[in-house]
């Protein structure tokens, strides 16, 4: 039975399910741990934060693939489901990243995965998911400043046997997968399994007549654990990943008459990627202590093609091609048994060496538009501005310019921390928290872009000589400036990061079932290079020297006025500063009614300074810091199992998340929202479990969703938005001991609305950018067969 409900609880206390003698699942309440983490460990009621847990059977029954899956299944937790895997935007509680630095850190099995390109990857066998809000910091470091995501595989000691699943969808959407565990003895156990999914799309190219989103997916995850004496754990795990995808389905959104076009761009736009991590866990227990080891190796390769304008002109396309190794160590300190004062101290370390290939291909029309119209258009402004300078134009000879641009980004960085908890501080049931990171980064980028062809053309115009009519009257001189222009720009620069980030806590527990927390962290979330511009960059290169080789053969006194300007820095330029924030929260959350009701209530308050926020730039994004902004809100979950195989849930977060200031030098965005973050998060579900107990037979699973968010902006000016929208998804599961058949639907009314919108500059009138939006995934259904044996 889908148990999504069940985890809408912002601490995640909404307990566990069994399956009793009659077949069908009961639901109840109960006081649950957080497992498998060498940083904490504390019964869900009792844990001073918002925290929401997904179990296995919820990952399951909820056909939850990935991290966009969880969208608004949390309060405050949004994460857009658009363009490729390439793009994971997490946003919770005001605070987002769309390129670059993300605002949350994800690990899987205890290991950081660094780069947020690494986000979107296919579920199986996991045990459970955690989403916790508010910085973390303090334990986890850098890029935690919006919460944190841990997500736990299957261990083989804790589950043995072998499951089949097999599904089929609209779309042409089908999937197969295999996993077998198998407990070898009580000291050594493995796990293997296979998994494959493929979809033809649900969206159409007009140019091409072809479908625009496909996916294809492949991967594989294996584990060796051993449980060598009561003391000493190793645990080795290795997954693997390959996803081609075909196409990003945006098309043109007309903003001031909300007008959707078809999609239809001329050029390929694709994204493939190969993601492989590999970890080593050893934990030891001791009489005072536990020692945690984690380290995490993490491969990762893609190539991005792309149609940069989105439009059946040819402007010029885009491709990124990553190459990462990432290297994580963590060693851990915890005391081992309760007691009054209890205390977790660490170290960790990773280094990222990251090489990205961006070479951008200038088309027929991007030449003519952009460096050709572009050029002529300041000429002639220049013309009325200098009356004594001819009138000139610019040709360009090249059919395509290929400027190809390779990054080096290397990140290093070092971190000490230690939390303190004091237990019955003054009274019984009062706890006192407090905690200290010392976080080092370096991040470096050696650039290096280029033309691989000279730039080739030529300005004509002619210039006229005022003579008198007695020698012949006016001379007209013909002007023709070859024009063999090599570009590049190279250089590499350096930042050097250090940060402290404390953590304060009060924890008051009432009884066994009621517990009030007031907390207040600082995050930050790192600074870095904005290697997109290097495009635009070039851009004004070409114009520059274009006017330079004029300007310098034309004769004196035609430009008397004009001079050189000094440049900026290149630092200054590509560079964005790091992001920091302070989060002040209260809350509480409690059990009652013989455990069949529970409730939990928050209330959060975020400053937050040099927030980082993704604009537009040319025909791309860059990160930029806005200023400063305050985010503040609360979350509210509500849960009521009325009969043992009944259960409704109900699940609101709100965020008010403004700009305090924010200005770009033309326009002041102080008071308009924070983009792409929902005003209202709400989640209504409810499941019921019906025993058959005939020889075919034995239960019926009956699940419902309804799923809504909104308003959600999608600019700094506030001028296009998404209104508040809902999606209703369900499922009917018919299970006869070891077989499970599952129909299910997601969007099930094909709700329309807009799952992501941009702008990028419009090369037939730079005066007004164009507009692209993607639709959100319309009605999806099919089914879905496992067997486990």
């Amino acid at each position: 039975m889908c148990l999504c409900f069940l985890l809408l609880t912002l601490i995640g206390n909404a307990g566990e399910e069994y399956v009793d003698s009659t077949g069908y699942k009961n639901y109840y309440l109960q006081e649950i741990q957080i497992v498998s983490n060498p940083k904490s460990e504390s019964k869900l009621l009792e844990f001073p934060a918002s925290i929401t847990v997904f179990n296995t059977r919820n990952i399951e029954d909820c056909r939850i693939i990935s991290l966009k899956d969880l969208s608004t299944l949390s309060p405050n937790f949004y994460v857009p489901d658009y363009g490729s895997k390439l793009i994971s935007s997490v946003y919770i509680r005001g605070i987002g990243s769309r390129i670059n630095s993300p605002v949350i850190g994800l690990y899987v099995d205890n290991v950081p995965y660094l780069d947020k390109s690494a986000f979107d990857f296919d579920f199986m066998d996991i045990e459970k998911v955690e989403v916790l809000k508010g910085p973390q910091g303090t334990l986890y470091g850098r890029n935690t400043m919006a919460g944190l995501v841990n997500i736990y595989t299957r261990s083989p000691f804790d589950y043995q046997g072998t499951k089949i699943r097999g599904g089929y969808g609209n779309g042409n959407a089908w999937s197969v997968a295999l996993s077998h565990s198998y407990k070898v003895n009580e000291k050594f156990a493995f796990s293997l399994n296979g998994r494959y999914r493929k979809d033809d799309g649900y969206f159409m190219n007009e140019y091409t007549g072809e479908k625009s989103g496909t996916s294809e997916v492949v991967g594989g995850r294996g584990q060796l654990q051993w449980r060598i004496n009561r003391r000493l754990k190793i645990n080795i795990s290795s997954d693997f990943e390959y996803s081609r995808q075909n196409g990003y389905p945006y098309s043109k959104y007309d903003k001031f008459e909300k007008r959707w076009e078809k999609i239809n761009y001329n050029d390929e736009a694709s994204y493939k990627r190969n993601l492989s991590t590999t970890s080593l866990f050893v934990q030891y227990t001791h009489e005072c202590f536990v020692m945690s080891s984690t380290s995490g190796y993490q491969y990762l390769k893609d190539n991005m093609h792309l149609d940069q304008d989105f439009t059946p002109l040819s402007v010029f396309t885009l491709q990124q091609k990553q190459k990462q190794n990432a290297f994580t160590q963590e060693v851990v300190f915890k005391s081992s048994a309760f007691r009054n004062l209890q205390w977790v101290a660490g170290i960790f370390g990773f280094y990222s060496g990251l090489r990205t290939d961006g070479p951008v291909n200038f088309k027929k029309d991007g030449i003519s538009y952009l460096i050709e119209g572009q050029t002529n258009t300041q000429l002639s402004a220049l013309k009325v501005q200098y009356p004594k300078m001819p009138d000139l134009s610019l040709d360009i000879d090249n059919y395509n310019l290929y400027i190809n641009g390779t990054y080096q980004t290397p990140t290093f960085g070092l971190a000490v921390f230690k939390q303190l908890v004091y237990n019955n501080m003054f009274t019984n049931g009062l706890s006192g928290t407090i905690g200290l990171r010392l976080d080092y980064e370096n991040s470096r980028i050696k650039h290096n872009t280029y033309s691989t062809d000279n730039l080739r053309g030529n300005i004509s115009g002619q210039m006229t000589v005022v003579r008198p009519s007695v020698i012949g009257g006016d001379l007209v001189i013909p002007i023709l400036i070859p024009l063999d222009i090599p570009l590049s720009i190279e250089g590499k620069e350096r930042m050097d990061m250090w940060e402290l980030l404390p953590k304060f806590e009060l924890k008051y527990k009432i009884g066994k079932s009621s517990v009030l927390y007031l907390s207040a962290a600082r995050g930050y979330r790192s600074g870095g290079y904005n290697f997109q511009m290097f495009s635009n960059l070039i851009q004004s290169q070409i114009r520059e020297k274009i006017m330079q080789t004029a300007f310098y053969q034309m004769p004196s006194g035609i430009f008397p006025e004009i001079q050189v300007s000094e440049s900026m820095p290149m630092r200054d330029i590509i560079a964005y500063r790091p992001e920091h924030s302070w989060n002040y929260e209260i809350g509480g959350h409690s059990v009652f009614g013989d455990n069949r009701i529970f409730a939990d209530i928050s209330a959060f308050y975020i400053d937050c300074r040099n927030q980082q926020i993704s604009v537009v730039s040319g025909y791309g994004r860059i990160t930029k810091n806005s200023g400063r902004s305050v985010s503040k809100g609360i979350e509210a979950s509500f849960r009521y199992v009325p009969m043992d195989n009944l259960q409704f849930s109900v699940s609101y977060g709100f965020t008010h998340a403004c700009f305090v200031s924010n200005n770009d030098g033309e326009i002041d965005y102080k008071h308009n929202y924070v983009p792409f973050t929902p005003k209202h998060t709400l989640a209504i579900t409810g499941g019921y479990s019906i025993p058959v107990n005939c020889s075919w037979l034995d239960k019926i699973d009956i699940d419902l969703q309804y799923l809504g968010r909104g308003r959600i902006y999608w600019t700094e000016l506030n001028d296009v938005s998404q209104p508040y929208y809902e999606l209703v998804n369900g499922s009917f599961s018919f299970t006869k001991g070891p077989f499970n058949l599952k129909i299910w639907g997601k969007n099930i009314f094909n709700r329309r609305y807009q799952s992501f919108y941009f702008e990028v500059m419009n090369a037939q009138n730079l005066k007004q950018d164009n507009g692209f939006a993607q639709k959100g995934r319309p009605v999806t259904f099919g089914t879905d067969v496992t067997i486990r044996f």
